[in-house]
C-alpha cells in the first residue's frame, strides 16, 4: 500500500459542490450524477472523512458552484456536443440562493467551517481559496465533490500549479459516466498527486494527529 502521510495542521479538505440539484437531481443532466452518488455511497464517504477531519481540526472548505437567475454570468461555450445536438438541455439549477444551490443535509457546513461561492469549475479561479489556504499555511489539499472529470479535475490541476500537494478521494467522487469517473481516477489523477479512498484518509488522519 502506498504511504499516505500528512500533516494535520498543513493539509484542507476541499468538499467541491455536494449541492442538493447536483447530487440529489431527478431530472437529466444531473439523475446520472445522482445515481453514482448513490451506488458508490459518496456521501456517506464523505461524511465520515468531514468527521475525522473535525476532530483532527483540519480546515474544511465547502465550495458551491452557483450562477445569477438571468444566466448574466453564464458563457454559453461552442462545443462539438452542442453543434451535434447531443448536449444536455439546460435547465434551471444551482440558482444562488435557492435551496437546490445548497449542500445536501449530509453534509451541511458547521460555524467554524469555511464556504466558498464559484463560478467557474476551478475553485481557485475568481475565488479566495489560494489566499484562504496560504493565509493558514497549508501545502495539501484533499479533494472530495463533483464531478470528477469537472469541478474536482479542474480544482486539482489548479491546486497542482499552485505548487500544492493534492489528494483526490476516489469513492468521494462522482461523474456523469462510470467511464469518465473511472478514467479520471485511474490515469488522470496518479499524476496529479494521490488517489486513496475514505478509509485510508479517516486512517491518514487519525494517525497524524495521534
Amino acid at each position: 500500500m502506498l504511504e499516505t502521510k500528512i500533516d494535520v495542521k498543513k493539509t484542507a479538505l476541499l468538499v467541491i459542490d455536494m449541492q442538493n440539484d447536483l447530487i440529489k437531481g431527478k431530472e437529466e443532466p444531473f439523475n446520472t450524477v445522482t445515481k453514482m452518488v448513490e451506488s458508490k455511497a459518496v456521501i456517506s464517504n464523505t461524511a465520515k472523512v468531514i468527521a475525522a477531519a473535525r476532530q483532527a481540526g483540519m480546515p474544511i472548505i465547502f465550495m458551491g458552484h452557483v450562477h445569477r437567475k438571468d444566466n448574466a454570468d453564464v458563457f454559453p461555450a461552442i462545443t462539438d456536443l452542442m453543434l451535434q445536438g447531443l448536449a444536455p438541455r439546460p435547465r434551471e439549477a444551482l440558482v444562488e440562493g435557492t435551496p437546490g444551490a445548497y449542500f445536501v443535509d449530509e453534509l451541511k457546513p458547521l460555524p467554524g467551517d469555511h464556504i466558498i461561492w464559484k463560478r467557474r469549475s476551478n475553485a481557485f479561479y475568481n475565488s479566495d481559496l489560494e489566499l484562504m489556504l496560504r493565509r493558514r499555511g497549508i501545502d495539501t489539499v484533499v479533494i472530495t465533490g463533483v464531478v470528477t472529470n469537472g469541478c474536482v479535475a479542474n480544482t486539482a490541476r489548479g491546486a497542482q500549479e499552485r505548487d500544492l500537494h493534492v489528494i483526490i478521494l476516489s469513492d468521494c467522487c462522482a461523474a456523469m459516466t462510470a467511464e469518465d469517473d473511472e478514467y479520471f481516477c485511474k490515469n488522470v489523477f496518479p499524476r496529479a498527486g494521490r488517489v486513496r479512498t475514505s478509509d485510508e484518509m479517516v486512517t491518514a488522519i487519525s494517525g497524524a494527529s495521534a
